[in-house]
């Protein structure tokens, strides 16, 4: 069975955590994944447009880089200048301080979609990070009905977001880390159904083995699994 990771890191982040591609491909080696999406990790000195461009070099078919930015740093025509390079977005609304819903931000975000690349968004439902609730985030779909969404760490477990999830079309999960132990993602499939998840480990915060373990020891047919681990993000990503 083919294996896509749709959340990995490289670089080096404010509080001097590091992870390298060298690392990254070793890891996949030994979990035998066959392609990651990568971004850069909160790097220290803010550049995170820079440090996404030099993912571009390594040139891995096994990597699947995707274009970090903060929007509010972020002009339309920076980002229409870098978009066509990358296979996807990933925003950290929490990291770079935002709110997704600020109507500055929606000039981006139609550019995204008109880009038909999909848009990966931290969430956590976490009073002290207002900025990622899952919830919110998750009210982008409707907005933006033509841009595919992934709320990544899967949704923090929301049940509204979920819901949302299995409601329209165009949001998807991502199960690195957040309650997706096997019982919880077997009854959140049941809610959104096989299509609307993507597995997504969020090394080197976690750990790719135990991310994969979670989704192995689910209680689904190979066909639901298969889709999960690999056929849904292919689709996505147009691989």
């Amino acid at each position: 069975m083919m294996m896509l990771d749709f959340h990995t890191h490289v670089g080096f982040d404010k509080d001097g955590m590091s992870h390298t591609i060298q690392e990254l491909l070793a890891t996949m080696d030994f979990n035998y994944v066959d392609k990651a999406v990568v971004f850069p990790l909160n790097e220290k000195d803010g550049d995170l447009i820079g440090a996404s461009l030099k993912l571009l070099e390594a040139k891995n078919p096994r990597l699947v880089p995707f274009l970090r930015f903060d929007p509010k740093s972020t002009t339309p025509e920076m980002l229409r200048k870098h978009i066509s390079r990358f296979r996807g977005v990933k925003l950290h609304p929490q990291s770079q301080d935002f709110d997704v819903m600020d109507n500055d931000f929606y000039p981006l975000y139609e550019i995204i979609a008109k880009s038909k690349k999909p848009l990966l968004v931290h969430t956590k439902a976490d009073q002290r990070f207002p900025t990622a609730d899952p919830d919110r985030i998750s009210m982008l779909g409707d907005v933006f009905p033509n841009l595919k969404i992934i709320l990544g760490h899967f949704a923090h477990g929301s049940p509204d977001a979920i819901a949302r999830v299995g409601k329209l079309d165009n949001l998807y999960l991502e199960t690195s880390i957040r309650c997706t132990h096997p019982l919880h993602l077997k009854r959140t499939l049941e809610i959104v159904g096989p299509d609307k998840i993507l597995f997504g480990s969020d090394i080197p915060y976690s750990n790719q083995e135990l991310e994969l373990l979670k989704i192995r020891r689910c209680d689904i047919t190979y066909e639901d699994m298969e889709k999960i681990l690999y056929k849904n993000a292919a689709s996505l990503l147009g691989l």
